[in-house]
């Protein structure tokens, strides 16, 4: 009886595998991996560009009370737009790299993994950027500035820009390489 369920087992699994792969060989699946890669993108790009305005809106000597404000908006924006911007991106680009079975490319690769390093990289920004806060809110509370809340806020924005390099590279790469396919 054992054996019977072990092929059973076997049999079910190989159906789905082979349902999984004609899936991921569709048309609409890749269609939906470009759309949620560019998406990503998009949402990623647009929070970076809203904390560079924050920061410019902070001017050269802000209050204690400005800080605690931006903080309000950057948390708000890092979780609802940039973690879920960051998990499109990189789901996007597996897919793309599924449906490429067999026609992959190095470059294909190193898409991935700089969407990867994009979604990392988030997630040690979004560590920074709870101690930012706390920070921002202790502060509010003493009316004192705390040093390290410049030096974690730097960090954080440092961070924020190694991601805005990692964006602007899978730009680049992605148009050199569409534009060589289409020579």
């Amino acid at each position: 009886m054992s054996t019977t369920i072990l092929s059973n087992t076997k049999l079910i699994l190989n159906i789905k595998m082979g349902l999984i792969m004609k899936i991921l060989q569709t048309k609409i699946f890749f269609q939906i991996s470009v759309a949620m890669t560019v998406v990503g993108f998009s949402l990623c790009l647009g929070s970076i560009a809203s904390f560079i305005a924050l920061n410019i809106i902070a001017g050269k000597a802000p209050t204690i009370e400005f800080w605690y404000w931006q903080r309000l908006f950057i948390n708000s924006i890092m979780y609802f737009v940039t973690i879920p911007g960051t998990w499109l991106f990189l789901l996007g680009n597996i897919g793309i790299y599924l449906k490429l079975k067999g026609k992959r490319k190095p470059v294909n690769i190193i898409l991935l993994m700089l969407s990867f390093l994009l979604l990392l990289n988030g997630y040690w920004i979004q560590s920074v950027a709870k101690t930012v806060s706390n920070l921002a809110v202790e502060q509010l509370k003493t009316n004192e500035f705390i040093q390290a809340f410049s030096s974690n806020k730097s960090i954080e924005d440092i961070c924020g820009g190694i991601n805005l390099l990692f964006l602007l590279v899978y730009l680049g790469i992605y148009i050199i390489t569409i534009a060589k396919s289409k020579k």
